[in-house]
Protein backbone atom coordinates (compact mmCIF):
# COMPACT_ATOMS: atom_id res chain seq x y z
CA UNK A 1 0.00 0.00 0.00
CA UNK A 2 1.25 3.64 -1.16
CA UNK A 3 1.65 5.40 2.28
CA UNK A 4 2.10 8.29 0.74
CA UNK A 5 -1.11 8.22 -1.08
CA UNK A 6 -3.10 6.76 2.39
CA UNK A 7 -1.56 10.06 3.91
CA UNK A 8 -2.68 12.56 1.05
CA UNK A 9 -6.37 10.99 1.61
CA UNK A 10 -6.16 11.39 5.50
CA UNK A 11 -4.86 14.88 5.01
CA UNK A 12 -7.84 15.32 2.31
CA UNK A 13 -10.25 13.92 5.10
CA UNK A 14 -9.10 16.30 7.88
CA UNK A 15 -10.04 19.29 6.08
CA UNK A 16 -13.73 18.28 4.74
CA UNK A 17 -16.59 19.49 6.21
CA UNK A 18 -17.90 16.02 7.07
CA UNK A 19 -22.10 15.13 7.59
CA UNK A 20 -22.73 12.95 10.53
CA UNK A 21 -25.38 10.71 8.24
CA UNK A 22 -26.39 8.85 11.81
CA UNK A 23 -26.61 11.01 14.99
CA UNK A 24 -27.81 10.12 18.63
CA UNK A 25 -25.88 12.76 20.11
CA UNK A 26 -26.93 14.11 23.18
CA UNK A 27 -28.23 17.76 22.68
CA UNK A 28 -25.76 20.80 23.82
CA UNK A 29 -28.63 22.18 26.45
CA UNK A 30 -28.41 18.96 28.22
CA UNK A 31 -24.65 17.63 27.82
CA UNK A 32 -23.62 21.50 29.80
CA UNK A 33 -26.25 20.28 32.18
CA UNK A 34 -24.95 16.66 33.20
CA UNK A 35 -23.82 16.33 37.09
CA UNK A 36 -20.84 14.64 36.30
CA UNK A 37 -18.68 14.04 33.00
CA UNK A 38 -15.50 12.10 34.01
CA UNK A 39 -13.74 8.82 32.54
CA UNK A 40 -16.52 6.82 34.70
CA UNK A 41 -19.38 8.41 33.31
CA UNK A 42 -18.63 8.98 29.71
CA UNK A 43 -19.33 5.60 27.52
CA UNK A 44 -20.07 4.71 24.14
CA UNK A 45 -20.68 0.93 22.95
CA UNK A 46 -18.06 -0.29 25.19
CA UNK A 47 -20.61 -0.36 28.01
CA UNK A 48 -22.00 -3.02 26.53
CA UNK A 49 -19.10 -5.08 27.20
CA UNK A 50 -19.11 -3.92 30.28
CA UNK A 51 -22.99 -4.96 31.32
CA UNK A 52 -22.09 -8.38 29.27
CA UNK A 53 -18.96 -9.45 31.34
CA UNK A 54 -20.43 -8.07 34.70
CA UNK A 55 -24.20 -8.33 34.15
CA UNK A 56 -24.26 -4.00 34.79
CA UNK A 57 -24.11 -1.40 32.92
CA UNK A 58 -21.45 1.47 33.84
CA UNK A 59 -24.34 3.55 35.37
CA UNK A 60 -24.89 0.93 37.86
CA UNK A 61 -21.83 -0.62 37.93
CA UNK A 62 -19.68 2.84 39.18
CA UNK A 63 -22.67 4.00 40.81
CA UNK A 64 -22.46 5.31 44.76
CA UNK A 65 -18.65 4.41 45.38
CA UNK A 66 -15.75 6.41 44.96
CA UNK A 67 -13.24 7.04 41.98
CA UNK A 68 -10.50 4.75 43.27
CA UNK A 69 -13.30 2.04 44.06
CA UNK A 70 -14.69 2.74 40.24
CA UNK A 71 -11.26 2.49 38.85
CA UNK A 72 -11.22 -0.81 40.86
CA UNK A 73 -14.17 -2.58 39.14
CA UNK A 74 -13.55 -1.39 35.38
CA UNK A 75 -9.31 -2.75 35.60
CA UNK A 76 -10.01 -6.30 35.71
CA UNK A 77 -12.79 -5.87 32.72
CA UNK A 78 -10.68 -4.30 30.50
CA UNK A 79 -8.12 -7.22 31.16
CA UNK A 80 -10.56 -9.20 29.79
CA UNK A 81 -11.89 -7.02 26.87
CA UNK A 82 -9.33 -4.13 25.96
CA UNK A 83 -8.91 -5.95 22.57
CA UNK A 84 -12.62 -5.17 21.09
CA UNK A 85 -12.83 -2.03 19.05
CA UNK A 86 -15.66 -0.86 21.60
CA UNK A 87 -12.83 -0.27 24.03
CA UNK A 88 -10.16 1.38 21.38
CA UNK A 89 -12.99 3.49 20.41
CA UNK A 90 -12.42 4.95 24.06
CA UNK A 91 -8.54 5.39 23.70
CA UNK A 92 -8.81 7.15 20.46
CA UNK A 93 -10.72 9.47 22.41
CA UNK A 94 -8.76 9.68 25.56
CA UNK A 95 -5.55 10.08 23.46
CA UNK A 96 -6.93 12.76 20.87
CA UNK A 97 -8.77 14.94 23.12
CA UNK A 98 -7.81 13.94 26.47
CA UNK A 99 -3.71 13.87 26.65
CA UNK A 100 -3.48 10.10 27.17
CA UNK A 101 -0.06 9.33 25.39
CA UNK A 102 0.17 5.84 26.70
CA UNK A 103 -1.33 2.84 24.38
CA UNK A 104 -3.46 1.99 27.77
CA UNK A 105 -5.53 3.32 30.48
CA UNK A 106 -3.39 2.01 33.47
CA UNK A 107 -2.70 2.40 37.17
CA UNK A 108 -0.58 5.17 36.76
CA UNK A 109 -2.60 7.01 34.31
CA UNK A 110 -5.83 7.05 34.56
CA UNK A 111 -6.39 9.89 37.26
CA UNK A 112 -4.82 12.14 34.84
CA UNK A 113 -7.07 11.11 32.12
CA UNK A 114 -10.14 11.67 34.56
CA UNK A 115 -9.11 14.97 35.34
CA UNK A 116 -8.39 16.05 32.11
CA UNK A 117 -11.62 15.53 30.66
CA UNK A 118 -13.25 16.78 33.92
CA UNK A 119 -11.48 20.01 33.75
CA UNK A 120 -11.79 20.35 29.43
CA UNK A 121 -15.28 19.17 29.21
CA UNK A 122 -16.46 22.04 31.97
CA UNK A 123 -14.71 24.77 29.66
CA UNK A 124 -17.22 26.96 28.10
CA UNK A 125 -17.62 25.83 24.19
CA UNK A 126 -16.45 22.66 24.74
CA UNK A 127 -19.39 20.73 23.07
CA UNK A 128 -18.97 23.29 20.17
CA UNK A 129 -15.16 23.15 19.79
CA UNK A 130 -15.18 19.21 19.74
CA UNK A 131 -17.86 18.97 17.16
CA UNK A 132 -17.59 22.43 14.52
CA UNK A 133 -14.19 22.98 15.40
CA UNK A 134 -12.31 19.15 15.98
CA UNK A 135 -14.58 16.87 14.25
CA UNK A 136 -15.42 19.99 11.40
CA UNK A 137 -19.11 18.48 11.08
CA UNK A 138 -21.09 20.34 8.68
CA UNK A 139 -24.21 18.49 10.93
CA UNK A 140 -25.36 15.64 12.24
CA UNK A 141 -28.52 13.69 11.10
CA UNK A 142 -29.58 13.20 14.32
CA UNK A 143 -32.65 10.63 15.02
CA UNK A 144 -35.41 13.12 16.96
CA UNK A 145 -37.59 11.35 19.23
CA UNK A 146 -41.07 12.17 19.19
CA UNK A 147 -41.78 15.74 20.29
CA UNK A 148 -38.23 16.63 21.11
CA UNK A 149 -36.70 20.31 20.05
CA UNK A 150 -33.78 19.12 18.08
CA UNK A 151 -31.03 22.14 17.72
CA UNK A 152 -30.92 22.96 14.42
CA UNK A 153 -26.96 24.59 14.72
CA UNK A 154 -26.14 21.49 15.02
CA UNK A 155 -28.72 18.84 13.26
CA UNK A 156 -31.07 17.93 10.82
CA UNK A 157 -33.86 15.94 11.85
CA UNK A 158 -35.04 12.54 10.87
CA UNK A 159 -38.19 11.80 12.94
CA UNK A 160 -37.65 8.32 15.04
CA UNK A 161 -41.11 6.36 14.21
CA UNK A 162 -41.28 2.98 15.81
CA UNK A 163 -43.61 4.72 18.46
CA UNK A 164 -46.11 4.81 14.98
CA UNK A 165 -45.82 0.82 14.77
CA UNK A 166 -46.84 0.71 18.02
CA UNK A 167 -50.07 2.02 18.74
CA UNK A 168 -52.28 -1.20 19.33
CA UNK A 169 -50.86 -0.29 22.85
CA UNK A 170 -53.21 2.51 24.22
CA UNK A 171 -50.78 5.04 26.30
CA UNK A 172 -48.55 5.05 23.17
CA UNK A 173 -51.96 6.29 21.22
CA UNK A 174 -53.02 9.04 23.90
CA UNK A 175 -49.68 10.28 23.52
CA UNK A 176 -49.97 11.41 19.95
CA UNK A 177 -53.98 12.06 20.34
CA UNK A 178 -52.59 14.75 23.21
CA UNK A 179 -49.71 16.42 20.66
CA UNK A 180 -51.66 16.44 17.76
CA UNK A 181 -54.94 17.40 19.58
CA UNK A 182 -57.50 14.72 18.06
CA UNK A 183 -58.77 11.61 18.50
CA UNK A 184 -57.37 8.36 16.99
CA UNK A 185 -60.64 5.93 16.83
CA UNK A 186 -60.03 3.73 13.81
CA UNK A 187 -57.27 2.83 11.70
CA UNK A 188 -57.77 5.73 8.88
CA UNK A 189 -57.83 8.00 12.40
CA UNK A 190 -54.54 6.83 13.25
CA UNK A 191 -53.15 6.96 9.28
CA UNK A 192 -53.97 10.42 9.05
CA UNK A 193 -52.33 11.45 12.34
CA UNK A 194 -49.54 9.78 11.61
CA UNK A 195 -48.92 11.56 7.92
CA UNK A 196 -50.01 14.71 9.97
CA UNK A 197 -47.18 14.15 12.22
CA UNK A 198 -44.77 13.76 10.01
CA UNK A 199 -45.83 16.91 7.70
CA UNK A 200 -45.03 18.67 11.17
CA UNK A 201 -41.53 17.75 11.55
CA UNK A 202 -40.98 17.91 7.60
CA UNK A 203 -42.04 21.46 7.73
CA UNK A 204 -39.77 22.06 10.48
CA UNK A 205 -37.20 20.92 8.63
CA UNK A 206 -36.99 17.23 8.98
CA UNK A 207 -35.53 14.99 6.03
CA UNK A 208 -36.57 11.25 6.62
CA UNK A 209 -37.90 9.20 9.48
CA UNK A 210 -36.07 6.26 10.72
CA UNK A 211 -37.30 2.40 11.81
CA UNK A 212 -35.06 0.55 14.11
CA UNK A 213 -37.93 -2.43 14.91
CA UNK A 214 -35.18 -4.79 14.11
CA UNK A 215 -34.08 -5.19 17.60
CA UNK A 216 -37.45 -6.23 18.74
CA UNK A 217 -38.92 -7.71 15.08
CA UNK A 218 -37.99 -9.20 12.38
CA UNK A 219 -37.49 -6.64 9.57
CA UNK A 220 -39.70 -8.87 7.19
CA UNK A 221 -43.14 -6.85 6.16
CA UNK A 222 -45.37 -7.18 3.37
CA UNK A 223 -48.43 -5.94 2.54
CA UNK A 224 -51.41 -6.06 4.55
CA UNK A 225 -54.70 -5.29 3.06
CA UNK A 226 -56.66 -2.49 4.22
CA UNK A 227 -59.28 -4.10 5.43
CA UNK A 228 -57.22 -6.88 7.77
CA UNK A 229 -55.85 -4.27 9.15
CA UNK A 230 -58.46 -1.97 10.30
CA UNK A 231 -60.33 -4.96 11.55
CA UNK A 232 -57.35 -6.01 13.89
CA UNK A 233 -56.85 -1.93 14.58
CA UNK A 234 -60.22 -2.31 15.93
CA UNK A 235 -59.64 -4.93 18.63
CA UNK A 236 -57.74 -3.44 19.72
CA UNK A 237 -58.92 0.22 20.28
CA UNK A 238 -62.03 -1.78 21.71
CA UNK A 239 -59.05 -2.98 24.70
CA UNK A 240 -58.61 -6.47 23.19
CA UNK A 241 -55.02 -7.95 23.25
CA UNK A 242 -53.65 -9.07 20.32
CA UNK A 243 -51.43 -11.77 19.53
CA UNK A 244 -48.44 -11.52 18.16
CA UNK A 245 -49.23 -12.17 14.52
CA UNK A 246 -51.96 -10.10 14.79
CA UNK A 247 -49.62 -7.42 15.67
CA UNK A 248 -47.78 -8.24 13.06
CA UNK A 249 -49.90 -7.09 10.41
CA UNK A 250 -50.84 -4.20 11.73
CA UNK A 251 -47.33 -3.00 12.31
CA UNK A 252 -46.79 -4.16 8.81
CA UNK A 253 -49.41 -2.48 7.04
CA UNK A 254 -48.17 0.87 8.81
CA UNK A 255 -44.63 0.20 7.90
CA UNK A 256 -45.99 0.17 4.35
CA UNK A 257 -48.15 3.19 4.81
CA UNK A 258 -45.22 5.13 5.88
CA UNK A 259 -43.43 4.46 2.94
CA UNK A 260 -46.55 5.88 1.06
CA UNK A 261 -45.39 8.83 3.11
CA UNK A 262 -42.27 8.88 2.80
CA UNK A 263 -42.95 8.69 -1.03
CA UNK A 264 -45.53 11.65 -0.77
CA UNK A 265 -43.43 14.15 0.93
CA UNK A 266 -40.35 13.67 -0.29
CA UNK A 267 -38.83 11.94 2.85
CA UNK A 268 -35.99 9.43 2.86
CA UNK A 269 -36.59 6.31 5.26
CA UNK A 270 -33.55 5.55 7.09
CA UNK A 271 -33.83 1.54 8.42
CA UNK A 272 -31.67 -0.09 11.24
CA UNK A 273 -30.22 -3.19 9.61
CA UNK A 274 -27.44 -6.00 11.29
CA UNK A 275 -25.89 -5.27 14.25
CA UNK A 276 -28.08 -5.90 17.48
CA UNK A 277 -27.63 -4.83 21.17
CA UNK A 278 -26.42 -7.73 23.84
CA UNK A 279 -28.94 -10.73 23.60
CA UNK A 280 -30.34 -9.25 20.13
CA UNK A 281 -31.80 -11.98 17.72
CA UNK A 282 -29.30 -11.31 14.65
CA UNK A 283 -31.11 -12.82 12.01
CA UNK A 284 -33.88 -10.15 12.44
CA UNK A 285 -32.04 -7.52 11.09
CA UNK A 286 -30.76 -9.41 8.08
CA UNK A 287 -31.64 -6.76 5.29
CA UNK A 288 -32.57 -9.07 2.72
CA UNK A 289 -35.76 -9.14 4.65
CA UNK A 290 -36.58 -5.50 3.54
CA UNK A 291 -37.35 -6.61 -0.41
CA UNK A 292 -40.81 -6.63 -0.36
CA UNK A 293 -41.03 -2.99 1.05
CA UNK A 294 -38.01 -1.77 -1.51
CA UNK A 295 -39.69 -3.47 -4.49
CA UNK A 296 -43.15 -1.98 -3.69
CA UNK A 297 -41.77 1.82 -3.31
CA UNK A 298 -39.19 2.18 -5.82
CA UNK A 299 -39.82 5.75 -5.71
CA UNK A 300 -38.24 5.90 -2.04
CA UNK A 301 -35.10 6.35 -0.96
CA UNK A 302 -34.20 4.44 1.76
CA UNK A 303 -30.78 4.53 4.03
CA UNK A 304 -29.73 1.27 5.22
CA UNK A 305 -27.40 1.37 8.53
CA UNK A 306 -24.69 0.06 9.91
CA UNK A 307 -23.31 -2.03 7.23
CA UNK A 308 -26.16 -4.74 7.49
CA UNK A 309 -23.15 -6.43 9.79
CA UNK A 310 -22.68 -9.22 9.50
CA UNK A 311 -24.39 -9.14 6.75
CA UNK A 312 -22.86 -6.49 4.63
CA UNK A 313 -21.76 -8.72 1.37
CA UNK A 314 -26.03 -9.47 1.19
CA UNK A 315 -26.62 -5.66 1.59
CA UNK A 316 -23.64 -4.62 -1.20
CA UNK A 317 -25.40 -6.93 -3.34
CA UNK A 318 -29.06 -5.44 -2.48
CA UNK A 319 -27.57 -2.04 -3.50
CA UNK A 320 -26.40 -3.27 -6.40
CA UNK A 321 -29.73 -4.26 -7.69
CA UNK A 322 -32.21 -2.23 -6.01
CA UNK A 323 -31.06 1.62 -6.95
CA UNK A 324 -33.04 3.03 -4.40
CA UNK A 325 -30.99 2.13 -1.15
CA UNK A 326 -27.96 4.16 -0.18
CA UNK A 327 -25.57 2.05 2.18
CA UNK A 328 -24.82 3.69 5.24
CA UNK A 329 -21.72 2.88 7.66
CA UNK A 330 -22.87 3.75 10.67
CA UNK A 331 -21.58 2.63 13.69
CA UNK A 332 -19.45 -0.02 11.84
CA UNK A 333 -15.87 1.55 12.72
CA UNK A 334 -16.45 1.09 16.12
CA UNK A 335 -18.21 -2.38 16.05
CA UNK A 336 -15.30 -3.80 13.72
CA UNK A 337 -12.36 -2.04 11.93
CA UNK A 338 -11.52 -5.00 9.75
CA UNK A 339 -15.48 -5.64 9.13
CA UNK A 340 -15.74 -1.94 7.49
CA UNK A 341 -13.04 -2.51 5.42
CA UNK A 342 -13.93 -5.85 4.29
CA UNK A 343 -17.64 -4.01 3.15
CA UNK A 344 -16.00 -0.83 2.22
CA UNK A 345 -13.85 -3.03 -0.64
CA UNK A 346 -16.60 -5.13 -2.02
CA UNK A 347 -18.92 -2.09 -1.89
CA UNK A 348 -16.25 0.12 -3.67
CA UNK A 349 -16.60 -2.59 -6.52
CA UNK A 350 -20.16 -3.15 -6.39
CA UNK A 351 -22.35 0.10 -6.09
CA UNK A 352 -22.03 3.22 -7.89
CA UNK A 353 -20.30 6.10 -5.63
CA UNK A 354 -23.43 8.51 -5.26
CA UNK A 355 -24.92 5.61 -2.72
CA UNK A 356 -22.16 4.79 -0.10
CA UNK A 357 -22.38 7.47 3.08
CA UNK A 358 -19.22 6.65 4.82
CA UNK A 359 -19.56 8.01 8.34
CA UNK A 360 -22.45 8.20 11.07
CA UNK A 361 -21.09 8.39 14.13
CA UNK A 362 -24.29 7.05 16.43
CA UNK A 363 -23.22 7.78 19.27
CA UNK A 364 -24.09 9.51 22.55
CA UNK A 365 -21.26 11.95 23.30
CA UNK A 366 -19.59 14.68 20.87
CA UNK A 367 -16.45 13.57 22.44
CA UNK A 368 -17.05 9.85 21.15
CA UNK A 369 -17.43 11.58 17.63
CA UNK A 370 -14.37 12.26 17.42
CA UNK A 371 -12.94 8.83 18.09
CA UNK A 372 -15.41 7.40 15.32
CA UNK A 373 -14.28 9.53 12.69
CA UNK A 374 -10.56 9.19 13.11
CA UNK A 375 -10.94 5.53 13.24
CA UNK A 376 -13.62 6.28 10.27
CA UNK A 377 -10.72 7.91 7.89
CA UNK A 378 -8.31 5.89 8.88
CA UNK A 379 -10.35 2.81 7.39
CA UNK A 380 -11.08 4.64 4.13
CA UNK A 381 -7.75 5.90 3.58
CA UNK A 382 -6.67 2.11 4.11
CA UNK A 383 -9.09 0.63 1.82
CA UNK A 384 -8.52 3.17 -1.04
CA UNK A 385 -5.14 2.90 -1.37
CA UNK A 386 -4.97 -0.34 -1.40
CA UNK A 387 -7.73 -0.12 -4.24
CA UNK A 388 -5.35 2.55 -6.00
CA UNK A 389 -2.65 0.12 -5.43
CA UNK A 390 -4.14 -3.12 -6.56
CA UNK A 391 -7.44 -3.18 -8.06
CA UNK A 392 -6.65 -0.35 -10.71
CA UNK A 393 -9.05 2.31 -8.87
CA UNK A 394 -7.84 5.78 -10.26
CA UNK A 395 -6.39 7.83 -7.77
CA UNK A 396 -8.30 10.94 -9.16
CA UNK A 397 -11.54 8.33 -8.49
CA UNK A 398 -10.32 7.39 -4.77
CA UNK A 399 -10.18 11.50 -4.17
CA UNK A 400 -13.34 11.88 -5.48
CA UNK A 401 -15.14 8.86 -2.93
CA UNK A 402 -13.45 10.59 -0.22
CA UNK A 403 -15.80 13.86 -0.99
CA UNK A 404 -18.33 11.66 -2.15
CA UNK A 405 -19.32 9.40 1.18
CA UNK A 406 -18.15 12.24 3.59
CA UNK A 407 -20.10 14.98 2.32
CA UNK A 408 -21.51 14.86 -0.85
CA UNK A 409 -23.89 12.05 -1.15
CA UNK A 410 -25.29 13.16 2.30
CA UNK A 411 -26.17 16.50 0.41
CA UNK A 412 -27.97 14.72 -2.00
CA UNK A 413 -29.22 12.15 -0.48
CA UNK A 414 -31.52 14.43 2.56
CA UNK A 415 -31.33 17.25 0.41
CA UNK A 416 -29.49 20.01 2.46
CA UNK A 417 -28.99 23.37 2.11
CA UNK A 418 -25.87 24.85 0.64
CA UNK A 419 -23.59 23.68 -1.39
CA UNK A 420 -22.42 19.96 -1.11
Amino acid sequence: MSETLRQRLLDGMQGLKTVDCHSHTMLRRDYEHLPERSLFTMWSYFDRELGAMSGKGAGELFAGVDDEERWARLKPLLDRARNVSYWRHNLVVYQGLFGLEDGELTDANWRQVDAAIRERTAQPGWYHHVTTEVCGLQTQVRNVPWFEDWEPEYFTCTLRMEEALEQTNRSNRERLEQHLNMSITDLASLKAALARLMEEYRARGSVGIKLAHAYRRTLHSEPVPEADASRLFARAVAGEELAWPERKAVEDHLIFFLAECCAEMGQVFQIHTGVQGNWGWVPDSDPLHLLPLLHAFKQVKFDLFHAGYPYSRELGMLAKHASNVWLNMAWMYVVTMEGSRQALKEWIDLVPGDRLLGFGSDVGWPEFIYGHLVMARSCLADVLAEKVERDFLSEEAAVSLVHRMLRENAFGLYGLAGEA
